[in-house]
């Protein structure tokens, strides 16, 4: 037990060291460090010091460390990060006005020599610690791998070079994928509902594969799924909601509803559901009660499917009744498979394929995929001479089994990436996590700012930057699972696997770094398992520095279900309790508890992603440390004014929402740096007003998404034409009022738009811009998708409309593009997103040839130009040519160009006929998708790109001309799936990580949805905001941006 508790406390000692590094190194740069010469001899003094512990924690040969040692360093590290963020909170209330003007010099001088004094204290802890453990000549790194990012260089390099690491984790499993899919895709026979099991160990990648599954159901006609992973614990009322709000119909009264009522519900659902998928993770044999309930509410419901993974070989026995039932186990690889998948694990060793013969490690690996990707990680970032004997012997030694294995991939970790890998184990388990909010998270929790600066101390590069290389890293190392990729070959969404989230959270709780709140009220009231052990594992009254809460931490009105913790030290709060049906002040309630015991709080990110409109009256103003705040799919009416007085604010995530409105002096903030709108209008003039008022003002902005403006004047934009530079995204669309002329041209306020676009936004990376025109009648159109007045929503400009008018969609045409030239500047753009008509387009001057992604909508081209990009756009992935972006009659694509294309989406083109492939075309292309392309009558010689894996065709009423032969000259390495879009034969993606990536429907919540399909949202005659219908869900190298559900608040 003993050495348990000093491997779980040097694990933590570890993570901690890291942390405290950074805090001081954002400290050395504090102007009071700068002009004071004593203050930052002690900082430097204090960061050599952990830097000496951190070296001694990475020597080959650790002497043995008594809990007492460990438990003072821990001690000390926790109180110096204390007393460096007290330092800022008292700064930030300073500069918010919270001291009297009288008071104000002497505060800041108590606070300046409290800093002074606690630093030296810290100083002389330090080197008492050292002195006490540390042996000199015992420095030398050999377990551990070197700190350095291996990712370096341009955005654009480092997706070229990862595009290709893609390969699939159950590449050995694909004859057992196909098996499994054939039932989902077909009619039932016999019976409604089948059930499948997959059966194996753990380690086999049964989730993995599952995962695989399910993603790509949602393609192949399955209407509404759930993903349920179960817990030994779980109650069927529990059970059964969790499937009834995935399937998009929880009613506002839920929490109140009876167990009977829950089922009537769960089966009227289910009853109306053309095909239906619902897969049970990790089942155990304590949920069978659940099963039986489940298949009794959808025995006769339906036609369905039930997935279950379970290591249990019994469970499968339990679904025995009159359904189609199969069931499949996953073995160990054989010798051979196990050599190819490591092999393909160590692809950048040079002794690669040599290792991968290794009997040793195939021995230790014992056949298992995960293990084998994890050692395979692991050797992949160890020097040449430990991948030696007899250092490669004493690394196998550590590795005994999976745990071993698992525990010497975090321990070989760089120090960097290991408070960055625990900060991951705040989502629930087997959670997909978009590397959009998860960098943004590190960023405020000041993870990654200190890695931005080369050794002579000049930064040189942006801390998300360094972030999206710290995902590179641990996916290469195995140790998350990239699940899903942006089309410019990016991760989009990773998970860690769940051998390695049992192993990391204990360690982060026990240690005090986190807290999840998971408890499962049994019938007495009582909490379950899972918050009740961590009350016995952490020490009475833990500060806790993260906190997650994944059911109501809010009991009887109080805030925070544990009272042995101290909220006053939270830095994070992560809510992943969506709070469905409640209108509840709850969020307010534990806010109000993490700041009970000081007027302001350490807090740093308050994350509600998905909670259902959260109360934060009466205490933004105290969060005056807050650098994240995301209310991303809240279906907030407004945000209260005290945010524009967060000094410290990165990141602001309002999409989804019903929020139309900002304050004004938020556009004066000097830190801000993504800021998600829900394209409402605001009025450009204010921001670049502000910018022109204030140097500092938003210099910082690298992100500004879903903004809606209207006419510019040329006046407005004189002198500001450099305003916003440090941007790298940009969703812009230009509203032109129904005065304006038909031809939808843009006029003088596009012109000024493109040049600003063109001249001073050199550092973009990704664009997406477009121009619509309001209908003059709304009532003589038909509602189209992406120009929704949401309902309830609150209108773009000061006139309100009557509830019943508000609740009318509106209709807005595509207007005419103005000319944008990118391509003499733009050598960062790497995705470009263009809704509107293009007039006779230069492509040579509008397209740099550094595009990844190009995206073109309702752009209405009359000539082929598919030879012309083909040889312009070498770097291409991704082409989606969506609605009446073309309108001619043929398609070619000619010898050698796109030689780097990998996904192809044509939609909607209603004059198309004729599409030509000739040899040589597209080497690389891997999937194809044909939509609503009633006029095609051919493709030929489609069958010459020997690469490609799936064509996709999706079709209205009748079944294209052009099927038939695709059908009959299908070769055996290319899957086609054809299928019929008829309305609701799309699905909701409720998962809360997955939501806006993966087929998010709507910016409305659930609760308001009024469970609309993404079918409705295919839905586009003749080109009226043709970009802007929701896909559906495509597998992991297809996912799209969330470009394609732009939802406009029109007015």
């Amino acid at each position: 037990m003993a050495a348990s508790d000093a491997k779980t406390h040097t694990m933590a000692s570890e993570a901690a060291a890291e942390i405290l590094s950074q805090k001081l190194e954002i400290l050395l740069c504090h102007p009071e460090c700068a002009r004071c010469l004593s203050m930052e001899k002690l900082v430097k003094e204090a960061k050599e010091k952990v830097a000496t512990i951190q070296g001694f924690f990475s020597t080959q040969d650790r002497p043995s460390k008594s809990m007492e040692w460990l438990g003072r360093l821990l001690r000390a590290m926790y109180e110096a990060e204390d007393f460096i963020d007290k330092f800022h909170l008292r700064e930030a209330r300073g500069r918010q006005g919270a001291l009297h003007v009288v008071t104000r010099p002497a505060a800041e001088l108590v606070s300046k020599y409290e800093l002074w004094r606690n630093l030296s204290n810290l100083v002389k802890k330090m080197e008492e610690l050292c002195q006490d453990q540390y042996l000199k000549g015992n420095m030398e790194t050999a377990g551990a791998t070197p700190a350095s990012v291996t990712w370096k260089g341009p955005k654009k390099v480092r997706l070229t070079s990862y595009w290709n690491l893609q390969a699939s984790f159950f590449f050995c499993h694909k004859e057992k994928k196909k098996e499994i899919m054939g039932p989902i895709v077909a009619k039932a026979e016999g019976w409604l509902v089948a059930v499948t099991s997959i059966l194996g160990e753990q380690g086999t990648g049964k989730t993995f594969l599952t995962r695989s599954v399910y993603r790509e159901a949602m393609s192949l006609g399955v209407e509404s799924r759930a993903w349920v992973r179960m817990s030994a614990d779980m109650e069927v009322k529990e059970f059964l909601l969790e499937i009834l709000r995935q399937m998009g119909k929880p009613a506002r009264e839920v929490k109140d509803m009876k167990l009977e009522e829950i089922m009537e519900m769960l089966s009227n659902e289910l009853g109306k559901m053309k095909k239906f998928l619902i897969v049970l993770d990790d089942v155990q044999p304590s949920n069978e009660l659940l099963l039986r309930r489940l298949v009794g509410i959808i025995l006769f419901h339906g036609q369905g499917h039930i997935l279950i993974t379970t290591q249990h070989c019994n469970i499968a026995k339990t679904m025995d009744f009159s359904l189609g039932k199969r069931s499949f186990k996953l073995d160990k690889l054989n010798d051979h498979e196990s050599e190819k998948m490591l092999a393909s694990k160590l692809y950048r060793v040079p002794d690669g394929q040599r290792l991968s013969k290794n009997e040793d490690i195939l021995s230790t690996c014992g056949g298992l995929p995960r293990s084998l990707s994890l050692l395979g990680g692991l050797l992949s970032y160890t020097e040449e001479h430990e991948r030696q004997e007899p250092k490669l012997s004493a690394l196998l030694k550590d590795c005994s089994g999976l745990a071993g294995i698992v525990q010497s991939s975090y321990r070989r970790l760089p120090v960097h990436l290991k408070p960055c890998f625990i900060y991951m184990a705040l989502f629930p388990v087997a959670s997909p996590i978009p590397t959009r909010r998860l960098v943004r998270l590190w960023l405020a929790e000041g993870l990654l700012d200190s890695h931005c600066y080369d050794s002579e101390g000049k930064r040189t590069r942006l801390p998300e930057d360094v972030g999206e290389n710290f995902i590179l890293e641990l996916a290469e190392r195995n140790l998350i699972d990239v699940v899903s990729w942006r089309a410019d070959g990016s991760p989009k969404a990773c998970q860690m696997p769940t051998c390695l989230h049992d192993m990391i959270l204990p360690i982060a709780i026990s240690t005090g770094f986190l807290h999840i709140h998971d408890a499962s009220k049994s019938k007495d009231g009582n909490d379950g398992d899972s918050t009740a052990q961590q009350e016995q594992a952490q020490p009475r009254e833990t500060k806790v520095r993260w906190l997650a809460e994944h059911t109501n931490i809010v009991r009887g009105g109080q805030g925070g279900g544990n009272p042995g913790l101290n909220l006053g030290h939270v830095r994070s709060f992560l809510s992943f309790y969506p709070r469905r049906g409640m209108l509840t002040k709850d969020i307010s309630t534990v806010l109000r508890n993490i700041t009970s015991k000081t007027d302001y709080s350490l807090l740093r990110v308050l994350d509600l992603e998905g909670v259902y409109k959260p109360s934060l009256q009466g205490v933004l103003h105290k969060l005056v440390l807050l650098r994240y705040l995301g209310l991303r799919s809240t279906v907030l009416d407004s945000i209260p004014g005290e945010v524009a007085d967060l000094h410290y604010l990165e990141t602001l995530d309002i999409k989804h929402t019903n929020i139309t409105s900002l304050p004004s002096s938020l556009w004066k903030a000097r830190n801000l740096r993504h800021l998600h709108l829900n394209w409402f209008y605001i009025d450009l003039k204010k921001i670049l007003k502000a910018c022109g008022n204030n140097v500092e003002a938003l210099t910082k902005l690298q992100t500004l998404s879903g903004l809606v403006i209207g006419d510019v004047k040329e006046d407005s934009m004189t002198g500001h034409m450099n305003s916003l530079n440090s941007l790298t995204t940009l969703k812009l669309f230009l509203q032109l009022s129904d005065k304006a002329p038909s031809s939808g041209a843009a006029g003088a306020a596009g012109e000024m738009i493109s040049r600003w676009i063109s001249t001073g936004l050199t550092n973009l990376q990704s664009l997406t811009f477009g121009v619509i025109q309001e209908a003059k009648s709304a009532e003589q159109a038909e509602p189209q998708a992406g120009a929704k007045q949401e309902v309830g929503a609150a209108p773009a400009e000061p006139t309100k409309a009557k509830p019943e008018e508000e609740a009318k969609a509106k209709k807005s045409q595509v207007g005419k593009l103005p000319t944008l030239s990118l391509a003499e500047r733009h050598h960062e753009l790497l995705e470009l997103y263009l809704l509107g008509r293009l007039e006779n387009p230069i492509w040579t001057t509008l397209l740099p040839d550094s595009l990844r992604v190009l995206t073109l909508s309702g752009s209405k081209v009359e000539t082929d130009m598919i030879p012309e990009l083909g040889n312009l756009l070498t770097n291409l992935r991704t082409l989606r040519l969506l609605a009446n972006s073309f309108r001619g009659k043929s398609l070619r694509f000619t010898a050698g160009g796109f030689p780097n294309l990998k996904i192809l989406k044509i939609w909607k083109l209603p004059q198309l006929e004729d599409v030509t492939i000739e040899e040589g075309a597209m080497p690389h292309l891997k999937e194809v998708e044909f939509r609503h392309l009633e006029k095609l009558k051919t493709i030929d010689r489609i069958c010459r790109c020997k690469e490609l894996e799936t064509i996709w065709v999706i079709y209205g009423t009748d079944k294209p001309a052009f099927v038939k032969p695709l059908e009959d000259g299908n070769g055996d390495e290319t899957i086609l799936h054809v299928e019929r879009d008829t309305e609701g034969s799309g699905s909701m993606d409720t998962d809360e990580d997955d939501r806006d990536k993966e087929g998010e429907t709507s910016a409305q919540h659930p609760e308001e949805e009024k469970h609309q399909s993404t079918g409705d949202g295919n839905r586009d005659e003749g080109g009226d905001m043709s970009g802007q219908h929701t896909e559906k869900e495509r597998p992991q190298s297809t996912d799209d941006s969330d470009d394609n559900h732009i939802h406009i608040h029109v007015e």
